[in-house]
């Protein structure tokens, strides 16, 4: 099977938890370079994933003449600078989300992607998810999406806890901007921002298709909450999706009322989940969550006295699936996709760098909302 040569800057969480992972499984990707700036980290995970280079200058890896694509998952604050420079070295972007925290920022990407003739792809991952892609299918075949309501919510207030109040629309809800745009193929009129309190916000858009979007962000719950759910009404049906483990549909004779994913694996971790919830789907995906969220909370008391406290210990730090990564958001058949079209010249269906420009302005406009309490107009 012909391979495109990658390599990858970066070697943190995001890379550790999908990109090194995915790049390693991907058919047609050869992950040929590692570089990170860390040295300790760089070692450890070129043994384990088999990489034949390592490097912690990036500037060796942009001048290997065998690398043709660049997948780079630094901070936020290199997301923007480090594309740049492997466009202009010649080297085709992969690039994990936000593109850039600011518009301007994305814009300086997207010229040097038009200089360069390479293709750039944002890490909007969820358009490649199969249920996403299942339940687009049904809504264009029923005049398009109409009306969607999307919620997104998690332990913000545990992870995100050394981010600014009010950046959590920068680099979380702008999958779901993303979303709002693919899902109705349009962009948006104007958007609304209500906030309850810091990363508990309401966003109402209209698209210029006509369809209406509204987005519940919050920050504020437990994982045994489901992260995701969306519903999405078109014509004279309408599709429900579960955090990408389970269609289902309405209103349409020719599909299937329910669907279900096997989804999403690391290596390292515990796989029964995947069995679980293609079988189960969305009962199986409130049980698991269910069980890590009673297991991390008895594996942190203190004095714990029950005889399996070092096994669940062990379970919960070590072995359990990645809750959050344990659905099949799209990593994987994202980079492979993007990988084919390296080779084959054909425009990648990826977000690209004009998405990941419209995601950032819907974000300023989010905080302008937010800030101004009035709908701001694109």
């Amino acid at each position: 099977m012909n391979q495109a040569t990658f390599g990858i800057i970066g070697a943190g969480g995001i890379a550790q938890s999908q990109h090194l992972p995915n790049l390693t499984r991907a058919p047609h990707v050869k992950l040929r370079t590692l570089c990170d700036l860390r040295e300790d980290v760089l070692q450890q995970m070129q043994a384990k994933y088999a990489v034949p280079q390592a490097e912690t200058d990036y500037c060796a890896l942009l001048a290997d003449p065998e690398i043709a694509a660049v997948v780079v998952a630094t901070r936020e604050d290199m997301q923007a600078p480090l594309p740049i420079e492997a466009l202009n070295a010649g080297k085709h972007g992969y690039v994990e989300k936000p593109l850039a925290n600011t518009p301007q920022e994305v814009e300086a990407v997207g010229a040097a992607q038009q200089a360069s003739g390479k293709f750039v792809a944002v890490g909007f991952n969820r358009r490649m998810a199969p249920a996403y892609t299942k339940a687009k299918e049904l809504l264009c075949a029923d005049g398009g999406a109409k009306n969607l309501h999307y919620r997104i919510s998690d332990e913000y207030w545990s992870w995100g806890k050394n981010y600014p109040p009010g950046v959590r629309v920068i680099h979380e809800v702008c999958h779901i901007f993303d979303l709002c745009r693919w899902f109705s193929d349009s962009d948006p009129e104007h958007l609304y921002c209500l906030e309850s309190r810091p990363d508990d916000e309401v966003f109402v858009l209209k698209m210029k298709s006509g369809c209406v979007c509204s987005i519940m962000s919050s920050g504020y719950v437990t994982m045994d909450l489901p992260k995701e759910r969306v519903e999405i009404v078109s014509n004279l049906g309408a599709v429900t999706v579960e955090e990408f483990v389970e269609l289902r549909t309405y209103g349409y004779a020719d599909a299937e009322p329910v669907y279900r994913y096997a989804d999403h694996s690391h290596p390292d971790r515990e796989f029964t989940h995947k069995y679980l919830l293609e079988k189960e789907g969305a009962n199986a995906l409130s049980a698991l969550r269910r069980l890590g969220w009673e297991q991390r909370n008895r594996a942190q008391a203190n004095g714990d006295p029950l005889p399996d406290a070092a096994e669940r210990k062990d379970y919960v730090g070590n072995r359990s699936p990645h809750w959050n990564y344990m659905v099949d958001k799209g990593w994987l058949a994202a980079v492979d996709h993007f990988a084919q079209c390296v080779l084959s010249g054909e425009p990648p269906r990826n977000a690209g760098a004009a998405d990941g420009l419209w995601s950032a302005r819907m974000s300023a406009a989010a905080i302008e909302s937010r800030k101004t309490g009035a709908v701001v107009q694109f």
